[in-house]
């Protein structure tokens, strides 16, 4: 946890996603790590979203009694950035199409 809060600090990171796609099984142990580590995150002012939380792992979540309110859950670690992108008021532009439109333009012009 020390070197996440020291990546936090040291990146003045907005929002932490913290992927538990590669877990095989949450138990309470675990479960209490992950908060312990999204509060911490929290403290020092970023927001902590947890991704890539399958569905068995869900169930065992909830059957456990832990709460996960506290901060964003995502199922994908794709959906768990784009939630960070609209936290931070962000975006991502697709600069091929300007190009494309670019190209579009010169051709329109008869090659010159």
């Amino acid at each position: 946890m020390e070197n996440l809060l020291d990546g936090v600090i040291k990146h003045n990171s907005e929002v932490v996603l913290i992927d538990i796609t590669g877990v095989p099984v949450v138990d309470t142990m675990v479960a209490h790590h992950i908060v312990q580590a999204a509060d911490a995150v929290r403290l020092v002012g970023a927001t902590c979203i947890l991704v890539g939380i399958r569905p068995e792992i869900a169930q065992t979540i909830v059957n456990l009694g832990i709460d996960l309110g506290k901060f964003p859950t995502k199922s994908s670690l794709r959906k768990g950035f784009l939630k960070a992108l609209e936290l931070t008021n962000r975006r991502i532009i697709d600069t091929k199409k300007k190009d494309d439109t670019v190209a579009d333009l010169i051709d329109s012009l008869g090659g010159e």
